[in-house]
């Protein structure tokens, strides 16, 4: 008997109450009711605790890999920004320098200068391109099997 009450009393505080993600009027709310047809069952459990093998699992790997992806794809487009803003600045470097009558010698360091920039940054956002190619084929392939269980 006493076992019994120790299992129905831990077994209490391991039931989570289901909640509801809605949006109204382009605002997000949370209940733990459903608050309209089309409302969205939410897990609340913190990543990884879900149980291996079930949806909530797949889900959670599938949405931490697509964060991973954005992520990514945010540090591209900052590369980017970031090389199209350093090349302007030596661009623009490159222009007064000609219109004061260098030496050649100026000028060819000044244009090595911009290409090596150039390449840096190229090989920088290669490596990131070929992170998300590969973070974008583990999403595809980890949704594949969960389609398939």
């Amino acid at each position: 008997m006493k076992k019994l009450s120790y299992l129905l009393f831990f077994s209490a505080f391991s039931i989570q109450a289901q909640v509801y993600k809605c949006e109204r009027n382009g605002v997000v709310e949370f209940s733990q009711f459903p608050c309209a047809a089309e409302a969205e069952q939410v897990d609340m459990r913190p990543v990884g605790t879900a149980t291996p093998g079930t949806r909530s699992e797949f889900r959670q790997q599938v949405d931490a890999l697509k964060r991973q992806g954005r992520f990514v794809e945010y540090q591209i487009t900052s590369l980017e920004q970031q090389k199209q803003q350093e090349a302007d600045e030596l661009k623009s470097q490159l222009y007064k320098l000609r219109r004061n009558y260098p030496r050649a010698e100026e000028l060819a360091a000044l244009q090595q200068k911009i290409d090596r920039l150039e390449q840096q940054f190229d090989e920088k956002i290669a490596i990131e391109k070929t992170k998300l190619v590969g973070l974008k084929q583990k999403t595809s392939n980890l949704e594949r099997q969960y389609a398939q269980n």
